[in-house]
């Protein structure tokens, strides 16, 4: 049985805060995140929740598990994120609060979510803490998950324009991600040893043109400056520890572990137009901490701008798949699903291909995220195939996957009659015997819609975007 990742003493004695900076809905790439700590057997004594953040920061402190966090995030219903507000409103912008309200929170999301105020109140066993933006004083407030109400949640991700500020007795309450996406210095004053942030907001060269994109940029450099600013708190503390003189009680200097993506994840639009969706979300914050947890550096990371900097993503043209059948496994049959998802890049002129995925297979009794996923474009005797490799981990046990998709020509890509079938091997880790094994195939509904939700994002060149979408098709076949 797993130990709790969140507890009052960890199993090895170290003081471990997990920090869930924030980054908008997006933020289901977090449940998969939690997944790989827990089956990498961490715990930690302290979570904290800024912006999108304390979406799952509430969830833990509501006593759900990884796993249950990943479940609820897949089945989630994303339109209930977005609430408007009366209509006549709009009619008046100078006067108008925000574009939107926190109904569809407050009464969808949080019960889809599993967060419940008097479970997050009364849990003794999670020291939680959810940070604010006190607008009236221009100031953080970090708020104990003892003393939390559901307005405070609200207020933490009430992101200006988009959502009101909210009163809270005298004083006005907003996103904190102005001043800080990440409070770190709240996890030294509770005499964390260990610093493990989850950071999401894009950190690349690339700057974009237009209004919302720019908006974005707005919160990366505050996002960004914020951190780097607590870095120096905490390295100018570090060295106050190695000389035997430590305020907040650590007995060696603080060390950060920071998993981020590679590349900038796509914003919050795209999620709401089906661009991705939240089960890819999950795999592939699976995955990049996977990757991480596999070769953790010793010591950590430096306290400095590298620690978050990602990738150029480049023009990326991403689409995914769901796939079902019937699986023989060893002990008999079982109903399967796999839902892979591929993104084909262009980096400098250089093309590559990266892949995600998750299995819910009937034996596995949830559904189960890839990490290590490698994807291969491959062209044998004019038989052409992608090949997708990786491992996962179930109770316990270690699989290797295999999963081999038949391509025809990009002229049946813009038909919708791609993707129809595929083969599918697992096996246990180190074994020759097939556990599972299965030939599935994908309903032509899925097809188009899959096919109709495929997008090219990064693209600002000279040129037509739709042309530049027939290039990358055209490219991945050749």
């Amino acid at each position: 049985m797993a130990r709790p990742l969140i507890t009052s003493e960890t199993k090895d004695g170290v003081k471990r805060s997990l920090i869930l900076a924030g980054g908008g809905v997006r933020l289901a790439y977090q449940a998969g995140v939690l997944q790989a700590l827990e089956e990498h057997g961490l715990q930690f004594n302290h979570v904290d929740g800024t912006s999108g953040g304390i979406f799952c920061s509430a969830m833990l402190a509501s006593g759900l598990d990884p796993n249950e966090i990943a479940m609820r995030w897949r089945n989630v219903k994303i339109k209930h994120f977005m609430s408007g507000v009366p209509v006549n409103s709009y009619f008046k912008p100078a006067r108008l609060a925000a574009f939107g309200d926190a109904d569809g929170i407050r009464k969808q999301i949080f019960p889809s979510l599993g967060i419940d105020l008097e479970k997050i109140r009364a849990n003794t066993q999670v020291n939680a803490t959810f940070n604010v933006c006190n607008f009236s004083d221009k100031s953080i407030e970090s708020i104990p998950s003892r003393l939390v109400t559901e307005d405070h949640l609200i207020a933490g991700m009430s992101l200006p324009i988009f959502m009101p500020a909210i009163r809270i007795q005298n004083n006005w309450y907003s996103d904190a991600v102005w001043i800080k996406d990440a409070n770190l210095m709240e996890a030294v004053r509770r005499g964390a040893e260990e610093i493990w942030l989850v950071w999401a907001i894009g950190n690349c060269r690339e700057y974009l043109d237009g209004s919302f994109n720019q908006y974005v940029h707005m919160i990366e450099m505050s996002a960004n400056g914020g951190l780097l600013e607590e870095y120096e708190q905490i390295k100018s503390l570090n060295e106050r520890i190695a000389r035997g003189d430590s305020p907040f009680h650590q007995k060696k200097p603080i060390v950060l572990h920071v998993i981020k993506p590679e590349f900038p994840l796509p914003l919050d639009p795209d999620l709401f137009f089906k661009k991705i969706d939240t089960n890819t979300l999950i795999n592939i914050g699976y995955a990049n901490a996977r990757k991480y947890l596999d070769r953790i550096p010793e010591g950590g990371v430096a306290f400095d701008k590298q620690s978050t900097k990602m990738s150029d993503p480049g023009v990326a043209l991403s689409f995914r798949h769901h796939f079902a059948g019937v699986a023989k496994t060893s002990s008999g049959t079982s109903p399967i699903r796999f839902s892979p998802s591929f993104c084909f890049r262009k980096i400098n002129g250089v093309l590559s291909l990266e892949a995600h995925a998750s299995i819910d297979l009937g034996d596995f009794k949830r559904e189960v995220s890839v990490g290590d996923g490698k994807a291969l474009f491959i062209s044998d005797k004019n038989k052409k195939k992608i090949t997708l490799t990786g491992g996962l981990i179930c109770n316990g046990t270690r699989y290797d996957l295999q999963a081999d998709i038949p391509l025809n020509s990009w002229l049946h890509w813009w038909l919708g009659l791609e993707f129809k079938n595929m083969t599918l091997e697992i096996r246990q880790s180190g074994s020759r015997e097939s556990f599972a094994k299965a030939v599935l195939s994908q309903t032509a509904w899925d097809r188009f819609r899959m096919l109709a939700n495929a997008s090219l994002r990064n693209f600002y060149g000279p040129g037509s975007k739709l042309k530049e979408h027939f290039r990358m098709v055209t490219n991945l076949y050749t």
